[in-house]
């Protein structure tokens, strides 16, 4: 997805792409791991490291699989973590960048774009609010994403995003 497009999903989507981050947070800071049988299910798919003959007379095998179990356990745990806190952060960088760029827009541009966007305001509101047309609420509103669309360019190059 090129700049413009991703600009404009957030222009549409913002209300909801914040709920989604207080979801995430939520998520990660109650975060409990996978279950005992998501677990189990996981290690009776999987196929064993060590030896398949038993050289002495002594069967340590539950030992072993509640070492097996334990570390299974543990690294899928940090990697689910890792991956939940990996995308929180993306998102979240994504969308203060955005709110951040449209407080640089403009004074006029930027009251109305955040009137728009952030706060949701429906057009004829806007439209006697500020005492414009739908026309020119339009297009302040393709000079946003022109402008801003401009600024992230300039911060992926600066941040070296993808």
């Amino acid at each position: 997805m090129d700049t413009r497009e991703w600009l404009k999903r957030l222009f549409k989507s913002h209300r909801e792409i914040k709920q989604d981050l207080g979801v995430r947070r939520f998520q990660i800071s109650h975060f409990s791991g996978l279950g005992d049988n998501e677990v189990i299910t996981a290690l009776t798919f999987s196929s064993p490291d060590g030896e398949y003959v038993q050289n002495s007379n002594i069967t340590d095998k539950s030992g072993r699989i509640a070492i097996m179990y334990k570390t299974f356990a543990d690294s899928e745990n940090m990697e689910l973590l890792r991956e939940m806190v990996r995308q929180y952060e993306k998102q979240k960088r994504e969308l203060d960048a955005f709110e951040r760029c449209i407080k640089l827009l403009e004074p006029r541009l930027s009251e109305v774009i955040t009137d728009m966007v952030i706060n949701r305001m429906p057009w004829d509101e806007l439209q006697s609010k500020y005492q414009v047309s739908r026309a020119t609420l339009k297009r302040y509103r393709k000079k946003a994403v022109d402008d801003i669309c401009k600024m992230f360019e300039f911060e992926k190059v600066a941040l070296n995003w993808p």
